[in-house]
């Protein structure tokens, strides 16, 4: 990604224009990011603020970046994974003149470097997926560390990390979960990776749906949504779930609900989402059927244990750029995007639409951090703002709500008046 020279690589002029028609087919779709969002920000408080921007690098995260940029903060872009970079994206910004940390084609090693790099140019605040710059900051740059003044967090994996700092007395600073706030986990888990994932194992396998045993690793807000996809083209759903709450969930949601020894055997397509690592290991693999296609949607690139098919197998084949068999003693199993996230690495990622939604709440989250005083540990968007988003959405699309009439409200209060304290 480094010669201009059309001979030996890329054309960067033909990449910067890319990237920038795709930042510009999102802006073209994100309605809240662009009024509400835009309005909110605009304000002035961002102005000369280093935020780090370290999520998927691809064109809805470079409209974030380039939002909180037009908003006068000093921006600085890194991917959250390193096989979900984008060529024309990282052109396009550094073309208008953000500053980008990440290269595209890297691997877990250059990553790292990547990330830590990031911290050597000492964001104020973070918005972050996994919490990935967070630990490293913490970790390799103690004194950045202690200077952090918020971070707003993207993912289920991300928040649980940040509550175990909090709990280990490690959280010296605010963090925002933007990932429970309503207008990202009810939307971007449930409806946008259920879509694109399914969409994505479709299109990389060209295989059938419909009628097929289709088993999910985990029945958080990601597995539902991927569920409730595949459900919807036909496939027969299978859910392998650890916790009992949710697994009953799934149960009533119509769904076959076992352990990995009485579903795996079956499954054609496993997909795992649990935020975790090793969802598919040694133990799991044994159980897998011949033929059986394995993809990930959750944080990790470890939820599939790569490592153990490698040594295992008798021999491996690229039969794509983002189909890899495994040959083993007994059977033949196919992993898409090499265990990264099927729908980013494999796939265009997210509905612009969906990310409106998503980058709403960090927009939002990062003016929330630097505006109001806060004190260390775990924070949620407050009820207002996620009211705001989803109002601004609604008003986009046309819908206005009715507003109940005064006697349409409890009388609660009458009774409660009356009670009396002994």
């Amino acid at each position: 990604m480094h010669t201009t020279d059309g001979h030996n690589g890329p054309d960067i002029q033909a990449l910067v224009d890319d990237g920038l028609a795709r930042i510009e087919w999102v802006h073209t779709h994100s309605p809240v990011m662009n009024t509400h969002v835009r309005k909110i920000v605009s304000d002035g408080s961002l102005r000369g603020k280093r935020i780090a921007v370290v999520v998927h690098l691809e064109a809805k995260t470079a409209y974030l970046a380039k939002l909180l940029a037009d908003a006068g903060a000093d921006v600085i872009a890194a991917g959250s994974n390193p096989r979900t970079t984008s060529a024309p994206v990282v052109a396009a910004l550094r073309d208008i003149g953000i500053r980008v940390v990440s290269e595209p084609d890297g691997d877990h090693t250059s990553w790292e470097a990547e990330l830590r790099a990031a911290a050597d140019l000492e964001p104020e605040y973070v918005i972050d997926d996994g919490a990935e710059l967070t630990m490293r900051i913490g970790i390799h740059r103690p004194n950045v560390f202690a200077r952090l003044k918020g971070v707003s967090e993207e993912t289920t994996t991300g928040t649980a990390r940040l509550y175990a700092m909090q709990e280990a007395g490690k959280l010296p600073f605010p963090a925002l979960t933007a990932n429970d706030a309503r207008c990202k986990h009810l939307f971007d888990n449930r409806y946008g990776t259920g879509q694109t994932t399914v969409q994505a194992v479709l299109h990389q396998t060209s295989r059938q749906i419909a009628g097929v045993p289709f088993a999910v690793v985990g029945y958080g807000y990601v597995g539902r949504g991927i569920a409730q996809y595949a459900s919807a083209l036909g496939a027969l759903v299978h859910v392998i779930e650890a916790d009992p709450v949710r697994a009953l969930e799934a149960h009533m949601d119509g769904h076959h609900v076992g352990s990995a020894a009485s579903t795996l055997p079956d499954a054609r397509f496993v997909v795992t989402a649990t935020g975790g690592m090793r969802a598919i290991g040694a133990p799991e693999v044994a159980h897998l059927r011949d033929d059986v296609v394995l993809a990930n949607a959750g944080h990790h690139d470890l939820e599939i244990d790569i490592d153990h098919l490698a040594q295992v197998a008798e021999g491996t084949t690229e039969v794509s750029a983002q189909i890899t068999s495994y040959a083993l003693a007994d059977k033949t199993v196919h992993v898409l995007s090499g265990g990264a996230l099927v729908n980013i690495a494999g796939g265009s990622g997210h509905p612009v639409e969906i990310m409106d939604l998503t980058f709403a709440v960090q927009g939002l989250g990062a003016h929330h951090l630097i505006n109001t005083p806060m004190t260390p540990g775990v924070h949620v968007l407050p009820k207002a703002v996620d009211d705001g988003i989803a109002a601004a959405k609604l008003a986009s699309l046309g819908i206005s709500l009715a507003t109940a009439r005064q006697e349409q409200q409890d009388n609660s209060m009458d009774w409660i008046d009356q009670i009396e304290l002994s």
